[in-house]
């Protein structure tokens, strides 16, 4: 019975980390480094593809929920209190980076708002909304750090599980560690903030895909006397 609980579990981990990877392709460049009217101006001239990658986050950001629970559920037979620990650390990346989503909605409210103009300048609208677009920034920085220390724990569940091939349980661990020893570092030191974000992207999405995709499709080796004892 628990062994195959397991086995839903573990394709709804891997179409989890597939929606998650997907909703990534949703994400925009309309944001001007250090340019609040440059920023503003691009948002307004495309509204939809800003609503479109702030849509995109919030799926990305479900998807993490459900895979939290869904890897809970999985690995728990191998470590319940450790499976439990990567769950609520990316159930508070969830709510971290939620909260960034939501001043990036404000922050297009300052801009597009004509109401807004009657208390405020422009000039003052458009830094106000950079402020808040520098917020969701700096949540996305916290959040990740919380992520990878969940990620990391249940990449190494299913190293020691080996209900998955250890290439890609050890390719997992690498690139959740990765991810949060740079988002520590880039807080520490925050010079390292334009170095470290932009590469370590690429093959967190290989990663996460690769599993993602083994997960759905072939889903997991539970050794019977394994699943018999949990």
């Amino acid at each position: 019975m628990m062994r195959a609980v397991q086995s839903r579990y573990a394709r709804i981990a891997g179409i989890a980390l597939l929606l998650i990877c997907l909703s990534g392709a949703l994400s925009n460049n309309l944001i001007v480094a250090g340019d609040a009217v440059r920023t503003a101006r691009n948002i307004l001239a495309h509204e939809r593809q800003f609503r479109v990658g702030i849509f995109g986050e919030l799926l990305m950001l479900n998807g993490d929920v459900i895979l939290a629970v869904a890897l809970y559920v999985l690995l728990k037979p191998i470590n319940e209190p450790l499976a439990l620990l990567g769950m609520l650390w990316r159930f508070a990346n969830a709510l971290i980076q939620g909260v960034g989503v939501v001043v990036s909605l404000v922050a297009f409210d300052y801009i597009s708002d004509l109401n807004y103009r009657t208390a405020f300048t422009l000039e003052q609208m458009q830094m106000m909304a950079r402020q808040l677009l520098d917020i969701h920034a700096t949540a996305m920085a916290v959040g990740l750090v919380f992520f990878g220390f969940g990620a990391s724990i249940h990449a190494y569940l299913l190293w020691a599980s080996s209900y998955i091939p250890r290439l890609l349980s050890g390719a997992y661990i690498a690139v959740a560690v990765v991810i949060l020893t740079s988002c520590s570092a880039a807080i520490v030191f925050p010079g390292l903030d334009g170095l470290v974000y932009p590469w370590f992207i690429a093959p967190d999405f290989l990663v996460e895909l690769s599993v993602g995709i083994w997960l759905a499709l072939k889903g997991v080796r539970i050794p019977i006397d394994r699943a018999a004892a949990a």
